[in-house]
């Protein structure tokens, strides 16, 4: 792990727990100085161990899911490879895009409201890059579990912000989706500029957002940490299981690990996508040695990725076109 004092690592785990936290309340909790904790905050993001801040939102809930594809390429230039990746970053309706070594060479995950949505997105991409594709294979969400950030400092906290599998149809109004996109991507963004994105007052920011809250449209406030920078390695393992109903207490054996930030339930190929943030290859070989000691027998297959780049990291559709 690289070198940050104790104050970063608690600051970072309270930022994570909830990246609106006013300087002043994460200065009282730290018990340090509000310019401390100010200054600390910048150097995180100017040394560039944090990427920034961003909101986690129940996409399901307002009708959104998400198709994921991943995608092995045939051998062909990095110039080629880096255009493909290029072309899918520009894409409106992609949430998530990162290269990976593994079994496969891409992970993408597409926005739909429908299958027509998905068709939209896939035709014209392999009508142009269809010849540099070797193999694809598509998953469907049917919940993201955002856990809390522990592989820095563990705290006592243990948090799961998920959705519901069910899809729902609240009303958001132009109002609501200036704001949610003016934080997706910018959780500390303060009052004042995102009421200016939104074109309405602060005091309605401020309702709006308490209102999004309680309706459990906006979940959480939380970091994007910079693993690479952290001296982290970053893991994807997919999972098929013999009985997919026990996803949940497979998330539960790898969060107690306190190495594991995000879990997706699906349906597909593959029925469970963990990711892991580890120092070193031993603690990998651990975790996974203990998963299959206690899930051998409920385990189909599974594969291991490493996450190389990520080019899009987008958690709202408030940029896609309908």
């Amino acid at each position: 792990m690289v070198d940050l004092d104790l104050l970063d690592r608690r600051l970072l785990y309270e930022l994570d727990m909830d990246a609106r936290l006013p300087a002043s309340q994460l200065a009282k909790k730290l018990r340090k100085s509000k310019e401390t904790i100010n200054f600390r905050i910048n150097r995180l993001i100017h040394e560039k161990y944090l990427k920034g801040f961003y909101t986690v939102i129940n996409t399901s809930k307002l009708g959104w899911y998400y198709h994921k594809m991943y995608f092995h390429l045939k051998s062909i230039s990095p110039g080629l490879e880096e255009e493909l990746f290029n072309y899918l970053k520009t894409q409106p309706k992609v949430a998530y895009l990162a290269s990976m070594e593994g079994p496969y060479d891409g992970v993408c995950l597409i926005f739909c409201k429908s299958s027509n949505d998905m068709d939209e997105f896939l035709r014209p991409f392999m009508k142009k890059y269809g010849e540099l594709v070797q193999d694809k294979e598509f998953t469907i969400f049917l919940t993201t579990r955002r856990l809390n950030q522990k592989f820095i400092y563990s705290g006592s906290e243990q948090i799961d912000w998920h959705y519901p599998v069910e899809l729902g149809y609240y009303n958001l109004d132009d109002t609501d989706s200036k704001i949610l996109g003016a934080i997706s991507s910018d959780a500390r963004l303060p009052l004042v500029d995102i009421a200016k994105a939104a074109g309405v007052d602060a005091k309605v920011v401020k309702y709006r957002l308490k209102k999004l809250e309680n309706d459990g449209i906006v979940l959480a406030y939380v970091t994007a940490p910079n693993f690479e920078k952290l001296g982290l390695q970053f893991i994807q393992i997919n999972i098929s299981l013999v009985d997919p109903s026990i996803r949940s207490e497979i998330i539960h054996y790898f969060d107690s690990t306190n190495k594991c930030l995000y879990a997706m339930e699906m349906i597909g190929k593959y029925d469970l996508a963990i990711e892991l943030h580890v120092q070193t290859n031993q603690e990998l070989k651990a975790i996974l040695d203990g998963f299959r000691k206690k899930y051998s027998e409920k385990i189909g297959s599974y594969d291991l990725s490493t996450i190389n780049h990520e080019y899009v990291v987008e958690w709202g559709p408030f940029k896609a076109k309908d």
